[in-house]
């Protein structure tokens, strides 16, 4: 029973499943892993990949299957990695489990897409719920191919804003993705012309100025204070301060009591009398093209152009 234990604390560390390979490490012959499978011990998930009786069937054990079958080395890559790693909008399983492995591997399963590669350096794994997955920025880049460009743009301004990975490491692997001559370059390179040396405070704050560069506004001062008199204002999400425009966004978790609702009049009125004008988004906007968003201040900021006297 010896090898059995063993097995089963390694099941316990896989969601329940284990190899071939590791099967006989413990001392079991093909014979002996046979017979287990006979009697309904195990349960043969994948050529090579056995789940002991009982252990639930989730999508966490079926990309790991998948890894196992496919060798050493293979990680979860592409939506996959986008999905265990959390990232918006990858909320939900893709329906095909994608994974990257080293081009000398040969192995296949039927339940990935098995994407090969020449470098895959144990720098551009993790593990997330003891599956090997690709890093934030190797997904990242990975996906730059394979997804529509909004997707992209949301995927790099979570990832960076939770600080799973960096503008400067983008960076990098972008400088690497071009040299290679990959493709998806051009359209991460993009993505993160967007971005200044501000950090905005959420996903929502980056998508709102993505939506009004889009629209042709000028890129704006992000979480922006504004003084009068040595006394804090207000913190604007979005401003452009020559012009004295801003931008907020309308969220219900800041107007959810009347008192707030009040200290935002107040606050209002006060940016009024000092001669700014704030305009407001809803998350609803949020899903526009950003015309109409970018409208108002595109002619607020030429109104303010075309009052200023000539020198």
């Amino acid at each position: 029973m010896e090898p059995d234990r063993a097995l089963a604390r390694i099941a316990r560390r896989q969601h329940g499943l284990i190899s071939r390979a590791q099967a006989h490490t413990a001392g079991l012959s093909d014979a002996q892993l046979l017979h287990r499978v006979h009697r309904a011990s195990w349960r043969r998930v994948l050529p090579g990949v056995y789940a002991f009786a009982g252990a639930p069937v989730t999508y966490q054990q079926r990309v790991l299957a998948a890894c196992l079958a496919t060798g050493p080395h293979a990680a979860a890559s592409h939506e996959t990695a986008a999905h265990l790693l959390g990232l918006s909008p990858f909320t939900r399983p893709p329906e095909r489990v994608h994974l990257l492995a080293p081009a000398a591997h040969s192995a296949r399963t039927p339940l990935a897409t098995v994407h090969r590669t020449l470098a895959l350096p144990p720098s551009d794994i993790c593990m997330v719920a003891r599956i090997p997955v690709t890093r934030p920025a190797r997904t990242l880049l990975d996906i730059a191919g394979h997804v529509p460009r909004a997707t992209l743009e949301e995927a790099v301004d979570d990832a960076v804003i939770r600080r799973l990975t960096s503008l400067d490491r983008l960076g990098r692997r972008l400088d690497e993705l071009r040299a290679s001559g990959r493709p998806g370059s051009r359209a991460v390179g993009e993505v993160l012309a967007t971005w200044t040396d501000d950090m905005p405070q959420s996903l929502a704050e980056m998508r709102l100025v993505r939506r009004l560069v889009a629209g042709g506004v000028p890129q704006p001062t992000l979480q922006h204070e504004v003084w009068h008199a040595g006394r804090l204002v207000a913190r604007l999400d979005l401003a452009w301060p020559d012009a004295k425009v801003g931008y907020e966004l309308d969220s219900r978790r800041w107007h959810s009591s009347p008192a707030a609702h009040q200290r935002d009049v107040v606050r209002h009125n006060q940016l009024r009398a000092l001669g700014w004008t704030v305009f407001q988004a809803t998350p609803a906007q949020l899903r526009d093209d950003g015309r109409r968003l970018a409208e108002p201040v595109l002619a607020r900021l030429h109104s303010e152009i075309e009052a200023r006297p000539c020198a």
